[in-house]
């Protein structure tokens, strides 16, 4: 059994450790605090994990997060190494900067924190700014902004039929001059 004042250090290292994540663009999100709710929470210090289970809801600043499991696995020294967010589907959420909504779900949810990526799996979906991108994989590198889609690399995982599916939406250009119908060109 993890004794009380060990159990308090962990959860600290692991606010600590989300407040420095940059997942997502909108930048103050990483200053507010961290809010978690679930039906159960175990941590294992000797793996350096956290799991929460079942209704799971974590909100800092505009980032939701719904899924039935997130697991935090750290490094010995509590720095976040993996999110895994699991659901059916399991969503999250995030304004940009320009107040625009980012949203993503899938069957599982993978945040790299040293590589910066995000790794949606098994109906993934991912929206912003009325795109929309739909594949059984999406990996998206948060730094970057480096996308690509596809079936999963591993046997392991379920594989589906299925291609990647987008809908772009047509980008605003300049209006033409609101100077009355366009007249005829001169004739020859």
């Amino acid at each position: 059994m993890i004794h009380p004042s060990r159990k308090l250090k962990l959860l600290f290292g692991l606010l600590f450790c989300l407040s420095a994540l940059p997942a997502w663009p909108l930048a103050s999100d990483r200053e507010q605090p961290i809010h978690i709710e679930s039906d159960q929470l175990e941590i294992d210090e000797s793996k350096h994990q956290s799991l929460y289970q079942g209704h799971v809801e974590m909100r800092q600043g505009s980032l939701r997060i719904q899924a039935e499991r997130i697991r935090f696995v750290f490094d010995a020294d509590n720095n976040l190494q993996r999110l895994e967010i699991e659901g059916e589907p399991a969503r999250l959420q995030q304004t940009d900067d320009q107040g625009r909504p980012l949203k993503g779900e899938a069957r599982r949810i993978l945040y790299f924190n040293n590589e910066a990526r995000l790794e949606l799996i098994g109906n993934a979906r991912l929206d912003n700014a009325g795109d929309r991108i739909e594949s059984e994989r999406i990996r998206f590198n948060i730094e970057t902004n480096a996308l690509e889609a596809g079936q999963p690399d591993s046997d392991t995982e379920k594989k589906e039929t299925g291609r990647v599916r987008m809908v772009i939406q047509p980008r605003s250009t300049a209006s033409p001059p609101a100077s009355g119908p366009a007249e005829p060109p001169p004739r020859p």
